[in-house]
């Protein structure tokens, strides 16, 4: 019995490791291999950007306009395909139950359909790289940054997002193309 607890608790030990293991490595692999994507961001509920150390983004590439509703439902599982508009941003190309044979695309979920009289559906997905996660003593000063893009017409706020094959992660920040990381920086240094 003593032997049965021992190679159970040695293999408890192991799985703890390699689970967290396992999710970092396909982490890596698709901000290695997948494609760059940069998704423009929209403005969130100004009272509370922050929770903890990230900030909450929101973005306008999360739905796709089709001229019928497919029989989508909310909560359903979905791969889309992505491409890009004249500006580079990216645009939802396509929508599907099924995994695409494509190099890049997202598993998600449908939230809702929208169809109003003599209009297309709109199919509404969930974008699961909401989040951009910063330093605690950075935060304060990156919420600023963002808002004050967010408010300002003439500057641009976007997310760069590495997607591969189902999965997606949010690399970076930008504002008028440089890093919020690299802004933050630029705030805290002083001219000597």
């Amino acid at each position: 019995m003593k032997k049965f607890l021992l190679i159970l608790f040695v293999f408890m030990c192991v799985a703890q490791w390699l689970v967290p293991a396992k999710m970092i490595y396909d982490n890596e692999v698709v901000v290695t291999e997948g494609l760059l994507y940069k998704f423009r961001t929209q403005p969130v509920d100004p009272s509370d950007p922050f929770r903890g150390k990230y900030v909450t983004l929101s973005f306008d590439a999360n739905a796709i306009v089709l001229p019928d509703s497919g029989d989508w439902v909310a909560g359903e599982e979905a791969f889309v395909s992505f491409g890009e508009d004249s500006l580079g941003f990216a645009t939802p190309a396509s929508i599907s139950r099924e995994e695409p044979d494509a190099p890049a695309f997202l598993k998600t979920t449908v939230n809702y359909v929208e169809n109003y009289s003599d209009s297309p559906y709109i199919i509404n997905f969930t974008l699961p790289f909401d989040r951009f996660y910063l330093e605690e003593s950075k935060a304060s000063q990156a919420e600023q940054a963002y808002w004050q893009a967010q408010r300002d017409s003439a500057q641009v706020a976007y997310g760069v997002v590495r997607i591969g094959k189902g999965q997606a992660v949010l690399t970076d920040v930008m504002i008028n193309d440089k890093s919020i990381v690299e802004l933050v920086k630029e705030l805290n240094t002083t001219p000597e």
